[in-house]
């Protein structure tokens, strides 16, 4: 079952509705406060763009303030496709409601 993701957004520099939607996911341990700065750098170059960076569902097992989309524990070769497929559904969710929110 999809859980709701949320992280921080930037609005168009332009002040403008967004034309265009970037979403930055993080990796394992991160969050999405170590990406949206990602977001500032890029807003003179991209200005209509609205910019997100969600927060993964979990909180990771091996960095205690972090988050994950899935568990690694390297010891089965399956483990990377079961958690994609176990995380797609929430960050499905989350990019079809995203552009709306940004209207």
């Amino acid at each position: 079952m999809p859980v709701d993701l949320d992280g921080p957004r930037l609005a168009p520099h332009s002040g403008r509705a967004a034309r265009q939607l970037v979403v930055f996911l993080h990796g394992y341990g991160a969050d999405g406060n170590d990406l949206i700065e990602l977001g500032r750098e890029w807003q003179d170059i991209l200005p209509d763009a609205a910019f997100v960076a969600p927060h993964a569902p979990e909180p990771c097992a091996q960095a205690p303030v972090g988050r994950q989309w899935f568990g690694l524990t390297f010891r089965d070769p399956e483990e990377r496709w079961r958690g994609v497929n176990a995380a797609g559904p929430s960050l499905d969710q989350f990019l079809d409601a995203e552009p709306v929110r940004e209207r």
